[in-house]
């Protein structure tokens, strides 16, 4: 369905993860996300995450294949799942990580198809060429650091890619940074130059769209109208919170704002 919501964590220990899970499906989100971090597992905070749910999809994003191997995931996969992540509720999500390598994402694909047969998969794009190679091999494409007139673009080339292997476009969702309250505007500045630090990629990414990437607002009740022109153009949207603090109240202030 066009314009679904989801909501995104970082990955970490937190007292009350637990709790996350539940309050997200009861508030109408479809997906719940988690991207790793040094400090924590995306597979690891989804199985805490997943107890006492009906229905949430979940979906890690991305695992860099440049940093872990088909069969390294498919590890970590299998653990998750016996903790209690649903397997058929998951979305398994891979990028090039610092490589740039479509061969290493198609082969990565291919092999984790043979490891995990069934398993959902996404692959993360943002340029040209990965997103043609996501539609021709992927179940859902992530996309990051889009405007709703980039995401038009983007879906144009995953639609290609799709129509070149004969298949169906897959699902498009994509990450959309959120922050609101006091200091909004700050958190989603510091963020995009944290990865514009990281990568000159996403550095030439921003300068190419030369504005704020996402939605920040000083009023909760301004934020469910800034998302519209997002879900407009996404099968899924991926609330990607930039909470004031990082405790599960924090996230889920973020989150009910903008389920609101």
């Amino acid at each position: 369905m066009k314009g679904e919501l989801a909501f995104g964590i970082t990955a970490a220990p937190r007292d009350g993860t637990e709790r996350l899970g539940p309050a997200i499906e009861a508030l109408g989100y479809a997906e719940l996300w988690a991207n790793d971090t040094r400090r924590g597992a995306g597979l690891e905070t989804l199985a805490v995450t997943a107890s006492g749910t009906q229905r949430l999809r979940f979906g890690v994003g991305v695992i860099g294949l440049s940093e872990r191997g088909p069969r390294s995931i498919a590890v970590e996969q299998r653990d998750a799942v016996a903790a209690g992540l649903p397997a058929d509720r998951l979305t398994l999500g891979v990028g090039s990580g610092s490589s740039r390598s479509l061969a290493l994402v198609r082969e990565g694909v291919a092999e984790l198809r043979s490891l995990l047969p069934g398993q959902q998969v996404a692959v993360a794009g943002v340029q040209r060429r990965m997103c043609e190679l996501a539609g021709e091999i992927a179940d859902t494409v992530l996309l990051n650091w889009s405007l709703p007139g980039r995401l038009v673009e983007q879906r144009g080339w995953v639609a290609e890619g799709a129509a070149r292997a004969g298949r169906d476009v897959p699902q498009l969702s994509a990450y959309v940074r959120v922050a609101v309250g006091p200091g909004a505007d700050g958190r989603l500045r510091n963020e995009m130059e944290r990865y514009a630090r990281r990568s000159a990629a996403y550095a030439r990414t921003f300068a190419s769209q030369d504005e704020l990437v996402g939605v920040a607002v000083a009023e909760a009740a301004g934020l469910r109208a800034a998302l519209l022109p997002y879900r407009a153009v996404l099968d899924c949207c991926v609330v990607r919170g930039l909470p004031e603090g990082d405790r599960i109240g924090d996230w889920l202030a973020v989150a009910e704002a903008a389920a609101g």
